[in-house]
């Protein structure tokens, strides 16, 4: 299926590696012009060199989403060179993971600033263009922990609801402009976050990281872990032309782990 994503313009954040890499990498595929913001400069080369063999256009730009002086260089910068996006990938990374009441009110006010403000921001910045030019895709890479809790990612679990909140609402206000916002929903998905995720159990539970990461699989009723291009197939699908009613949603994308729909 043909995307007609040649020639779009999108800015895809947390887009050096992992799930955000995979993103990048479908969308250049599909021949979309790229701007790919990351807090590592190295990670942002590092995936600039990866996706340069397919030819576009592309830029990167190293960026803290947590600070609003970032999120407005990165704004000032995409402008410079594309002028305008048609869409936004919000993907930022997981806060730290810990205990539900172990964690200070720093911590809480640094991932509050990382996950939502991020989102606010970004799109409190490009929104009304792509309203002003009747066409906008924006997707936001959230967590199955939206509508499941994970053990031991009380941050993530608590903000992303805040986030999913946040763009629904957008969602509804902007739909009429041909504007659309839906939110991807990972569950377990074989990135260096779930490695990490498995070690913290491994530690605070006396098991092997094996054993961890089989008791794991096991949950899942397709039996295996996604790999991060199984999220960004979804995501170059909903950011392009063809997705032309589908708006507001959160989408799980989990091999069958939740159990049922909340």
């Amino acid at each position: 299926m043909d995307l007609l994503l040649d020639k779009k313009k999108i800015l895809v954040t947390g887009g050096s590696r992992g799930i955000g890499l995979a993103c990048s990498k479908m969308l250049a595929a599909e021949g979309a012009s790229l701007i790919i913001a990351s807090r590592s400069k190295e990670n942002l080369d590092s995936a600039l060199g990866d996706i340069e063999r397919f030819g576009g256009n592309y830029y990167v730009f190293p960026a803290d989403l947590s600070k609003k002086e970032d999120i407005d260089a990165l704004t000032d910068f995409v402008t410079s060179r594309f002028g305008y996006i048609d869409g936004l990938v919000i993907n930022t990374g997981g806060p730290p993971m810990g205990e539900t009441l172990g964690h200070t009110d720093k911590v809480w006010i640094e991932a509050f600033d990382s996950l939502l403000m991020s989102a606010v921001r970004l799109t409190r910045n490009f929104v009304p263009s792509m309203q002003e030019r009747k066409f906008g895709r924006i997707i936001s890479v959230s967590s199955i922990g939206v509508k499941q809790p994970i053990a031991g990612l009380v941050l993530s679990n608590s903000i992303r609801q805040a986030v999913v909140g946040y763009l629904k609402t957008l969602s509804a206000e902007v739909a009429g402009s041909n504007v659309f916002i839906n939110s991807i929903l990972p569950g377990s998905t074989d990135t260096e976050r779930l490695s990490d995720l498995h070690k913290s159990v491994a530690r605070s539970t006396g098991k092997t990281v094996d054993q961890v990461t089989a008791m794991r699989r096991s949950s899942i009723p397709a039996g295996k872990f996604a790999d991060p291009e199984h999220l960004a197939a979804l995501a170059a699908f909903l950011l392009s032309s063809k997705n032309g009613y589908i708006t507001g949603q959160s989408i799980a994308v989990d091999g069958g782990m939740v159990s049922f729909p909340l």
